[in-house]
């Protein structure tokens, strides 16, 4: 797909999907799937094991084709921003290890200089990397000698340095100490991208706040201190005004 022309990047976003619907094979894995976020805001997705959660990452950054529905990123369709530059804007962080060649901080500078990247604000990868607990001189390090937290940490420090509107994230401390984990949170509730978070952990939307997606259900509710519990049966259909 390539764009028209060069849509401008807007300073504050939204991401709309509607009505999505994915299968895989004659599995149906996600049907009518409505919701919306917007810069700055967390979307925690939670459901049992094979219920479709990263497939849903995978579809919001057009990794994955969707059977129906569709996508948009400030009223606008992945094919208009062209998809280099919309997986640019929203942007899935693995959590399997990836064997990326070279040091982090060589992929780094090859991200830079992809085209979609071009002139693009960025932030300062050595200053993020020490606020997810690491010392920066693992951007030097060989990522085959990095262990599978220093690793998952060095990917995301990636993904924040290059200012994505929205973030997929799938199981992003995953790998890591309670201690660890919450200097990721930390990080995360003040990046300032719209995140769409995949979690297995029962008690972190409540320790980071946002927004709970129960899938397959398909119902949403609030999470935080002091944040009533969600409605039962209440479906995803929370449009901010457009």
């Amino acid at each position: 797909m390539a764009p028209e022309h060069r849509l401008e990047e807007p300073a504050s976003v939204q991401l709309a999907v509607r009505n999505l619907r994915r299968s895989v094979g004659d599995n149906l894995i996600h049907s009518n799937l409505s919701f919306s976020l917007r810069s700055g805001e967390i979307l925690f997705v939670r459901g049992p094991s094979g219920v479709g959660k990263s497939v849903l990452l995978r579809c919001l950054a057009c990794l994955d084709p969707i059977d129906s529905g569709s996508l948009s990123l400030s009223g606008q369709p992945p094919e208009k921003w062209g998809l280099p530059r919309w997986r640019s804007l929203v942007t899935y962080v693995h959590q399997a290890r990836i064997a990326h060649p070279g040091t982090p901080s060589q992929y780094y500078f090859r991200l830079q200089q992809l085209a979609a990247q071009r002139s693009r604000e960025r932030g300062d990868l050595p200053s993020i990397v020490s606020s997810l607990g690491l010392e920066p001189e693992v951007l030097n390090q060989a990522w085959q000698e990095l262990s599978g937290g220093q690793a998952q940490r060095v990917s995301l420090g990636i993904a924040l340095a290059l200012k994505p509107a929205i973030l997929l994230l799938d199981e992003p401390t995953s790998s890591l100490d309670a201690a660890s984990a919450e200097k990721v949170e930390s990080a995360l509730k003040t990046c300032g991208a719209g995140i769409v978070w995949v979690s297995h952990d029962p008690q972190q939307p409540d320790r980071v706040g946002g927004r709970v997606l129960n899938l397959p259900a398909g119902t949403e509710g609030q999470a935080g201190p002091g944040v009533p519990k969600p409605e039962p049966n209440t479906q995803v259909k929370a449009f901010a005004e457009e």
